[in-house]
């Protein structure tokens, strides 16, 4: 079993307060009267063993030990551009935060010849049953942003916010059960934080209103998430037929591709996903 609470550096602060429940645009109040540096780290609802297994792997069946092959590709835009989200850039300082306005300041984010960033590439079809490699997913944050505004889990994993930028976070898992709110110090010993659910959380920042990422909790570890090149990888699958699917959160838009992955082999599957200004939900719904 993965271990569910991590030692925090005495540099990051402890703040208390009331469990938060996910929503839009909450708005919740953070007492500035930080616990001691002593204080007992927070005690999250702690996963056990029989409920990861249930979720992850009811037939107990051993790990997959057969062969394996890979799935590798590049996930395109067409149709119409993103277009500029102006509600979130007027959140963010301008000359303080550049980094945040190139990375939030559109619907979606795409590179110079329409790849696809923070998308969200599964396998899924295959026989047999893989758990996840790491007990934890790392995800970083660089200047004023995280560095995906998608991120996924296998289920019974935690997430770890590394702080590499200037200026301290306060990241929130939003639609998790949370006993306290930690600073996450640059250059300090990371944050983690517990989904304790299969499903559709968010990572916010408390003192960066615009800092936001879609994160998904999964019953199976092959996934990947493209950056800003529109690549992805996924290695390790089961041989046989299986389906790729990419979706982008931004949009909800998702494409599906059936693949036969042939041992000890690397299937090339390109995904292209549209979106139209026809389809684009309304500006006041693209923060969540």
């Amino acid at each position: 079993m993965f271990p569910m609470v991590s030692r925090f550096a005495t540099r990051v602060f402890v703040l208390a307060m009331a469990a938060s429940a996910f929503g839009c645009r909450s708005k919740e109040t953070v007492s500035n009267a930080p616990a001691s540096a002593s204080a007992p780290p927070p005690d999250p609802k702690v996963l056990t063993d029989a409920a990861v297994g249930q979720a992850l792997n009811p037939g107990q069946a051993k790990p997959y030990s057969g062969p394996v092959g890979h799935v590798s590709g590049t996930v395109h835009a067409t149709g119409d551009a993103p277009p500029s989200d102006p509600a979130t850039l007027a959140k963010i300082p301008q000359g303080k935060c550049d980094d945040a306005r190139a990375f939030y300041g559109k619907l979606f984010r795409e590179g110079p010849h329409r790849e696809l960033g923070d998308v969200l590439v599964t396998v899924t079809g295959y026989a047999g049953y893989l758990p996840p490699a790491e007990p934890f997913k790392t995800v970083v944050i660089r200047g004023c942003a995280f560095e995906s505004r998608t991120i996924a889990l296998t289920f019974g994993q935690n997430l770890h916010v590394v702080n590499k930028g200037g200026e301290a976070f306060m990241p929130e898992l939003r639609g998790a059960k949370s006993a306290a709110i930690m600073v996450a110090i640059p250059g300090g010993d990371p944050v983690t934080l517990f989904p304790d659910h299969v499903g559709q959380f968010e990572l916010v920042d408390r003192s960066k209103q615009y800092a936001r990422a879609d994160v998904f909790v999964l019953k199976f570890p092959t996934t990947a998430v493209t950056g800003i090149d529109g690549k992805f990888s996924i290695s390790g699958i089961p041989a046989g037929e299986v389906t790729v699917s990419a979706r982008l959160p931004a949009t909800g838009q998702m494409v599906h591709r059936a693949v036969t992955v042939v041992a000890g082999e690397t299937a090339n599957v390109d995904l292209v996903i549209p979106w139209t200004a026809e389809s684009a939900p309304a500006p006041s719904a693209w923060a969540h």
